[in-house]
């Protein structure tokens, strides 16, 4: 079974333009989507899309929280919330059409409370069973100490399940006291977490040997167009994509890498098979508006311009 916890979920709000988007100016909009977003939900919400089956834990609050969980269920996703007080929050990303440029607007979530990471942890505790994913994905919510993902990895780690950690800053750095089985940090969050710049292809490589050494079984570098450089087990790869353009809705393309990616462990794929098929539905991510959301026949496709260069264990 696979477990994704989105611990800051939020309702969001694409306002596409046609045109560039005018600051201290009148703006009209040309359209408007709105989905039950969060980066753990962007991960449920790929793996459903393939085929797969997982179970959403999330907190959520007030009259969005209501709405969230109502679409939820329309998309047929599995989750479990816990409520909270206070409201939901809003992420509003303004798209510029023409340009492909979109700027995120994110809005403070609710306070957690304690009790309501602890309800959490006992759900996890009785469900957890050996063989498991527990996947650990985006910020931490106000009132969660920054160590949570540390915990709850740890907590995996007694189940014999398997950590997939994708976050950032403190809650990244903090988290390697009980290393994950797998991370997927991008260039920016790997120099904020090594503290070195990551500028070449060199430069990756260290990377991705730095993490490895502390612990990580798969280390998964992100850098956009440029590709993935992963560690895993021994062997090191450079993943590309040839002959084939990155669309201009990039949010949650890395979500649903992560989602195919877990998707292909549970099922005990080749590695190669996983990193070409995980590569193609996040490209296929960033040609259709919507975080997390992609066309798996055009994945397919698509996969067939992936490229998986073997480097061995010296890379």
């Amino acid at each position: 079974m696979i477990y994704v916890l989105c611990a800051n979920p939020a309702w969001d709000r694409m306002l596409f333009f046609e045109g560039q988007l005018l600051l201290n100016a009148v703006n009209r909009v040309q359209r408007v989507m709105e989905v039950a977003g969060g980066k753990g939900v962007n991960v449920a919400r790929a793996i459903k899309t393939i085929g797969g089956t997982s179970e959403l834990l999330l907190f959520l609050g007030g009259w969005q929280g209501e709405r969230f969980a109502s679409f939820l269920k329309q998309e047929g996703l599995a989750f479990c919330f816990f409520p909270v007080a206070g409201e939901t929050r809003v992420t509003t990303v303004l798209h510029e059409e023409g340009s492909g440029r979109h700027t995120v607007i994110n809005e403070p979530g609710p306070l957690v409370p304690l009790r309501s990471t602890l309800q959490v942890e006992r759900y996890l505790e009785e469900k957890l069973c050996s063989g498991d994913y527990l996947v650990l994905s985006g910020s931490l919510p106000r009132g969660v100490q920054r160590s949570w993902y540390a915990k709850l990895l740890a907590l995996a780690q007694r189940k014999s399940a398997y950590g997939v950690l994708d976050t950032s800053g403190v809650s990244l750095r903090s988290a390697f006291q009980n290393p994950p089985f797998m991370v997927k940090p991008n260039v920016e969050e790997a120099t904020e977490l090594l503290g070195w710049t990551i500028d070449s292809q060199e430069d990756k490589l260290k990377a991705v040997s730095e993490l490895k050494k502390r612990g990580v079984e798969i280390v998964v570098l992100s850098d956009g167009s440029r590709g993935l450089t992963v560690a895993w087990g021994l062997k090191r790869f450079l993943v590309s994509v040839e002959g084939s353009r990155v669309g201009a809705y990039g949010i949650g393309s890395g979500d649903t890498l992560v989602g195919a990616m877990v998707f292909g462990l549970e099922r005990r794929w080749p590695v190669e098979r996983i990193l070409r098929f995980a590569t193609a539905c996040g490209l296929a991510n960033t040609l259709c508006p919507g975080a997390g959301y992609f066309d798996l026949h055009l994945a397919r496709v698509l996969q067939e311009k992936v490229v998986v260069r073997e480097l061995g264990e010296k890379g």
